[in-house]
């Protein structure tokens, strides 16, 4: 999952807290420079290592419940007073460490201890991406919402224009409606949606199943994430990035945001209640254009196949 960008861990010490999962962890950058993450928990009695959203520390993870602390790499440095114990071996109890790699000056975090790596993850994003100047683009803002709406609904919508003309008229006057088109891969969807003559520039869009949508320009990026926090509800997390962060372009960028902004609330304003209308159970399915969702098709497929790949624990299997 995107956790943070690169910037707000400069230095050896620099960290950052979040949940992913529902799990809290942090990420941190370590002396020898690279971001490491971890569950954010002691191993001593499970207290939270780090309270505050973001900090620095010197050389050592200090717990605050017993003092005992960890190197900047997870690896138990002192227990003080703990006494004698002959099954104590301080090298079994470093921290729970999870996945962290960057990319282009962003963050990703993989809780699950085995998996693929990033640049595969991402597959056909890293190069078609590799001339969007990324690293150039400095945080400016973000916007983030709770809403009563699933990931799947918000994902549906995301992935077809269908209903552009009739909810979108500033984005339709923007771009040209008459050659938008996705293109499916495996678990990526690559969004073409061309300027009209007179438009700001050029751009790539693309959705990394199940939760990250990019929108990267040559002046900026949109950079987004779902979040679910429970069946029927999740947390929009919209990141902005600017070239060019002056204070005499701040309005500017402003607007653009606002822009942005706009396009996710129209989108909110319907799916929150087509989302009412899935809860109660009338509405079971209805068809799909050929023309316009062949993408909400392959995002349905993608679906499937991960909850036969994930199916729920015994225990919640049997209580649903």
């Amino acid at each position: 999952m995107l956790f943070t960008w690169s910037a707000r861990l400069r230095n050896p010490g620099d960290y950052v807290t979040g949940t992913v999962a529902g799990y809290p962890v942090f990420a941190i950058r370590g002396e020898d420079g690279q971001v490491r993450a971890f569950h954010n928990v002691c191993r001593h009695r499970g207290a939270q290592l780090l309270t505050k959203p973001e900090g620095q520390c010197p050389r050592l993870v200090v717990c605050p419940y017993h003092s005992w602390s960890y190197t900047l790499d997870g690896k138990l440095k002192r227990s003080p007073d703990f006494g004698s114990a002959p099954a104590f071996d301080p090298e079994e109890w470093g921290l729970y460490r999870i996945a962290a790699e960057e990319w282009r000056g962003l963050v990703f975090l993989r809780i699950a201890p085995e998996g693929e790596g990033l640049r595969e993850w991402l597959g056909p994003i890293d190069a078609l991406a590799a001339d969007y100047p990324l690293e150039q683009q400095h945080w400016f803002a973000e916007k983030n919402r709770d809403c009563e709406v699933d990931w799947k609904t918000y994902g549906e919508n995301y992935l077809e224009c269908y209903h552009c003309r009739t909810m979108h008229p500033g984005l339709c006057a923007s771009l040209d409606m008459e050659r938008y088109r996705i293109d499916v891969h495996d678990g990526m969807f690559h969004l073409h949606a061309p300027k009209r003559d007179g438009g700001l520039t050029r751009g790539v869009y693309f959705y990394r199943f199940p939760f990250l949508m990019l929108n990267l320009y040559d002046w900026g990026s949109s950079i987004a994430t779902l979040e679910p926090l429970g069946a029927g509800r999740l947390r929009h997390i919209n990141w902005y990035f600017f070239t060019d962060v002056s204070p005499g372009k701040a309005a500017e960028n402003r607007q653009s945001i606002e822009w942005s902004a706009q396009i996710v609330s129209e989108d909110l304003d319907i799916i929150t209640g087509v989302q009412r209308n899935l809860n109660a159970g009338i509405y079971q399915r209805g068809p799909l254009s050929p023309k316009h969702e062949h993408a909400v098709h392959a995002f349905q497929d993608m679906v499937r196949r991960g909850m036969a790949d994930h199916p729920a624990p015994a225990h919640r299997a049997a209580a649903e």
